[in-house]
C-alpha cells in the first residue's frame, strides 16, 4: 500500500488537495471576473475584418486591451484569453467546481454547454469529475499524458511526422514478428506494402536500363571511357531519382494531412487559396506527363503565369 505521495505521507496529501481545489475555485472565479472586466472594456467583435472605432472610442480593441494588462500586471495574451473565455462561457452556463482551464479547453468542444454538464469517470478516483486531459479528450485534443491507444498512436504519428524517421521507425518495428503480423491483417497496409515492393521492383529495373545505356557509351571502339556520357548519365540517375522522391513526397504528405481535415470550416479566402494551389499542382503534374512523354519541357504561357502566381 501506498504510504506517500512524492515526499508528503498521503494524510498530507490529501490535506494539500482540498486546499488547493478551494484555491483552485478562487482562481477560476478571479480568472472569469478578470474576463468579464476585460469584456466590458472592449466588447468581443465578429473575427476578421476591420472595423471603425465607435464614436467617442479613442482606442482599438488590441490597444485597449493591451493599456489593461500592463496597468494590473499581466500579459495581454492572458487578459485576451480571460476575456475569449469569459464571452464563450455566459455567466449562467459557466460551472461551479470545475476549473478556468476546463472551460477554455471545453469551449472549443461541439455543444460546450451540455457536455460540461456530464464529465466523464477518473479511472484513478472513480469519480466523475472534470480533468485538463479529460476536457482535451472531449475537445479532440491531444492529451499530455497519452492513455488510449488511439492517443498513444497519435503521439507516434506527431513525432514521425518526418519521412526519414517514419520510413526508419517502421522499419523497426516490422521487425518485431508480432507487429508485421498484425500490421500486415490490415488490407490497406499490405496492398501499400505490395505497391512499394513493385514501385522498388521497378526503380531496380531502370536502374539495368541506366546500366545497359552506360556500357554502350561510357566508352568508345579502342575501349576509351568517355567522362562527359558517365557525368550526363549520372545526371539522368539523379534526375530520375528526385523526380520519383517529389511525386512519392507529395502523396505521403496528402495522405497524412487530408484525413484530419474531417469536420474542418474553412473561410472564403483558405478555400480560394487552397483551390488556386490545387490549379498549380494539376498543371504541374501535367506539365510533368507532358515532359516525360515526349522530352519536351518547355511552358506555355498560361502555365508559366500559373506556376508565378499570377
Amino acid at each position: 500500500m501506498v504510504q506517500s505521495v512524492g515526499s508528503v505521507p498521503c494524510e498530507r496529501f490529501d490535506d494539500l488537495v482540498d486546499r488547493s481545489v478551494e484555491l483552485v475555485r478562487v482562481m477560476t472565479g478571479c480568472q472569469f471576473t478578470l474576463g468579464d472586466i476585460a469584456l466590458e472594456i472592449a466588447w468581443l467583435r465578429t473575427h476578421g475584418g476591420s472595423m471603425a472605432l465607435a464614436e467617442g472610442e479613442e482606442l482599438g480593441v488590441a490597444d485597449s486591451l493591451r493599456l489593461f494588462a500592463e496597468q494590473i500586471g499581466l500579459s495581454f495574451h492572458t487578459v485576451r484569453t480571460y476575456r475569449w473565455v469569459a464571452a464563450r462561457w455566459p455567466k449562467e452556463e459557466r460551472q461551479e467546481g470545475v476549473s478556468f482551464e476546463v472551460h477554455r479547453i471545453l469551449a472549443s468542444a461541439p455543444d460546450p454547454y451540455e457536455l460540461i454538464q456530464h464529465p466523464p469517470a477518473n479511472e484513478r478516483t472513480g469519480r466523475c469529475e472534470w480533468s485538463g486531459d479529460a476536457a482535451k479528450r472531449a475537445a479532440g485534443w491531444s492529451t499530455a499524458t497519452p492513455v488510449t491507444v488511439e492517443e498513444k498512436v497519435e503521439v507516434i504519428r506527431d513525432l514521425a511526422q518526418d519521412e526519414t524517421v517514419a520510413a526508419q521507425a517502421a522499419c523497426d518495428l516490422l521487425r518485431r514478428p508480432e507487429v508485421a503480423f498484425r500490421a500486415m491483417r490490415d488490407r490497406q497496409a499490405r496492398e501499400l506494402v505490395n505497391q512499394a515492393q513493385f514501385d522498388q521492383a521497378d526503380l531496380a529495373d531502370e536502374g539495368d536500363e541506366e546500366k545497359d545505356w552506360w556500357e554502350e557509351n561510357d566508352a568508345d571502339e579502342d575501349g576509351v571511357v568517355d567522362p562527359v556520357a558517365i557525368v550526363r548519365g549520372v545526371h539522368r540517375a539523379m534526375e530520375f531519382t528526385d523526380l520519383i522522391g517529389v511525386c512519392q513526397g507529395f502523396v505521403a504528405g496528402a495522405s497524412r494531412l487530408v484525413p484530419r481535415l474531417r469536420g474542418r470550416e474553412f473561410s472564403e479566402y483558405q478555400l480560394a487559396l487552397v483551390t488556386r494551389n490545387l490549379e498549380k499542382i494539376r498543371a504541374t503534374a501535367d506539365w510533368i506527363e507532358t515532359a516525360v512523354s515526349t522530352g519536351r519541357v518547355d511552358l506555355d504561357e498560361a502555365l508559366a503565369e500559373l506556376l508565378r502566381g499570377q
